[in-house]
C-alpha cells in the first residue's frame, strides 16, 4: 500500500481492499458496512482515533475512491461510519498500489505448477496447497503472497527426496542449495510444514529447528556417533570398528548397519541428546557402556539402526537416555522407545532431582503436553514426569543438561541402591 495511515485508518482500508480484492477477480463496486461484526476496530476506538480516520477518509473520498456515509447524529459529538461504498474496486487497488489477487493467486498456482516433480508426497501438497489458493482460502498459515517462502520449502522438499544430506549441517545445506547461509533457518517453519509428511509424529508439537532434526536437517552435523565396542558397517561394504577408536562419526546415510563385537557383550546403551554433554561423557567415562549421540531429535535412520541393534543385545541389558529436561528430551526419548516396544528404555539425569538452578531465559516447562506424555506411558518414563510435574511452579521450568556433572549410568544406578540400603 502506497500511503501511510494511522491504524485505524490503515485497517479500514484493508477492510476495503479485502472486500474487493478476491482470489477469483476484481469486484467492480462494493458497499462495506460498519459494525461490530465487519469493522469492530472502528467501532471500539477512541474518539480521538475515529475523528483521525475521518480526516483521512476525506482525503480517499475527494479522490473519489470511496463514498462515506454516517449515522445521525444523536448524542455523540462526533461523525460515526455507517458504510463506505466504493465506486470502483480496479481504481482502488491501482490507487493504493495493491496488486489484484487474483493475479497474485494465478502465478502462485502457475509456479507451483512448475515444482512438480514426479515424488508423490511432494506432488500431494503442491495439488493440497493449489486447490486451497484456488478456493481463496489460505493452507494453514501460507497463502499465495508466501510464493517465494513456498518455492524454497518445496526445493528442500525435493533435495532430502532426491539426494543425501552426507552429514552436512543446516548452514552448508543451505550454503549448497541457496547460496546463503540463513535461508533454511529463516525459512524453517514454512520448510516444516511442507515437509509435514515426513516427520516424526513425536516431533510435530516441538519447534521448527527440531522438526527439521528429524528429517536430518540439523544445526550441527546429522552423523551418527558412536563410543564402544560395536562395528559400524557401512553402505560401501567396508566395516569399522568403534572400539578401536576414541569417537567414530559418520554421515548416517553411510551406515547399513550397526553390530556387536563377538565376544564383548555390552553392559549398557545410552542415548544423548547434547553435543558438548556427549563429548564430555566419552572422554571422562571409560567402561564397556555404547554410547550414542542423537543430536536434536533422531531422524528415521538412526530410529532403524537403533532397532536393529537393540533387536541383537540379550535383555538383561539396560537402555538409557539423556536429553534435556523439557519436551523435545522427552519428545526425543518416547521415539526411540516407540521403535522398541518390547524393552524399556530409562531416563536418565531427567528427573526433578538433576534440575539446574534456571537460567534468566530459561522456559516454564510444558505442562500440559507433558501431562500428556506422563498419561499415555508407564514405567520410569511416567514416575520422572509425575516427579517433575508435582513441582512448585517457580521450579518447573526447562533445564538444560550441557552443565550437568558427568556419570554413567550404570554407577548411578549402583549409588541409588545402596543409598536405598542405608535407609532401609
Amino acid at each position: 500500500m502506497r500511503q501511510e495511515f494511522d491504524p485505524v485508518t490503515q485497517q479500514l482500508v484493508q477492510s476495503m481492499i479485502n472486500h474487493v480484492n478476491r482470489s477469483t477477480g476484481v469486484i467492480a463496486s462494493g458497499k462495506l458496512p460498519i459494525s461490530v461484526q465487519h469493522t469492530s476496530f472502528y467501532v471500539y476506538c477512541s474518539p480521538n482515533e475515529r475523528r483521525q480516520c475521518h480526516e483521512n477518509l476525506k482525503g480517499l473520498q475527494a479522490a473519489g475512491l470511496l463514498k462515506c456515509h454516517w449515522h445521525p447524529r444523536v448524542l455523540e459529538e462526533f461523525e460515526t461510519l455507517k458504510q463506505i461504498d466504493i465506486p470502483s474496486g480496479k481504481r482502488l487497488l491501482e490507487e493504493l498500489g495493491v496488486r489484484s489477487r487474483a493475479e497474485i493467486v494465478a502465478y502462485a498456482n502457475s509456479t507451483l505448477r512448475n515444482l512438480r516433480c514426479g515424488v508423490d508426497w511432494i506432488d500431494y501438497k503442491i495439488k493440497e496447497i493449489s486447490e486451497r489458493w484456488r478456493a481463496g482460502a489460505k493452507y494453514l498459515l501460507l497463502g499465495p503472497e508466501h510464493i517465494e517462502e513456498v518455492v524454497i520449502g518445496f526445493t528442500v522438499a525435493k533435495k532430502i527426496a532426491s539426494e543425501p544430506i552426507a552429514g552436512r549441517c543446516l548452514e552448508a545445506l543451505s550454503i549448497d542449495w541457496f547460496g546463503s547461509p540463513n535461508t533454511i533457518a529463516e525459512n524453517a517453519r514454512v520448510i516444516a510444514l511442507i515437509c509435514q509428511s515426513q516427520l516424526h509424529s513425536k516431533v510435530i508439537e516441538l519447534d521448527a529447528k527440531d522438526q527439521l532434526a528429524s528429517i536430518g536437517i540439523c544445526e550441527n552435523s546429522p552423523l551418527i556417533q558412536v563410543h564402544g565396542a560395536v562395528h559400524l558397517n557401512c553402505t560401501n561394504g567396508t566395516s569399522i570398528d568403534a572400539s578401536s577408536h576414541p569417537v567414530v562419526a559418520m554421515a548416517v546415510e553411510s551406515v547399513e548397519s550397526l553390530s556387536l563385537r563377538e565376544g564383548r557383550p555390552l553392559d549398557y546403551v545410552l542415548t544423548m541428546e547434547d553435543p558438548v554433554c556427549y563429548q564430555r561423557y566419552v572422554h571422562q567415562v571409560q567402561d564397556n557402556g555404547l554410547v550414542l549421540y542423537v543430536g536434536a531429535f533422531p531422524t528415521k535412520k538412526f530410529l532403524r539402526l537403533y532397532k536393529a541393534l537393540v533387536d541383537q543385545l540379550g535383555a538383561d541389558v539396560p537402555l538409557f537416555h539423556w536429553g534435556d529436561i523439557d519436551l523435545g528430551g522427552f519428545r526425543s526419548l518416547l521415539s526411540l522407545q516407540n521403535k522398541i516396544k518390547n524393552r524399556e528404555i530409562k531416563p536418565f539425569q531427567m528427573g526433578a532431582e538433576n534440575m539446574r538452578s534456571p537460567s534468566a531465559e530459561a522456559r516454564p516447562l510444558q505442562v500440559q503436553k507433558l501431562r500428556k506424555i506422563a498419561y499415555g506411558c508407564e514405567g520410569a518414563v511416567r514416575q520422572v514426569l509425575a516427579e517433575l510435574l508435582e513441582l512448585p511452579e517457580e521450579r518447573r521450568l526447562e533445564s538444560s543438561q550441557r552443565q550437568m556433572p558427568i556419570q554413567a549410568p550404570l554407577c548411578a544406578l549402583d549409588l541409588s541402591a545402596k543409598l536405598d540400603a542405608r535407609q532401609a
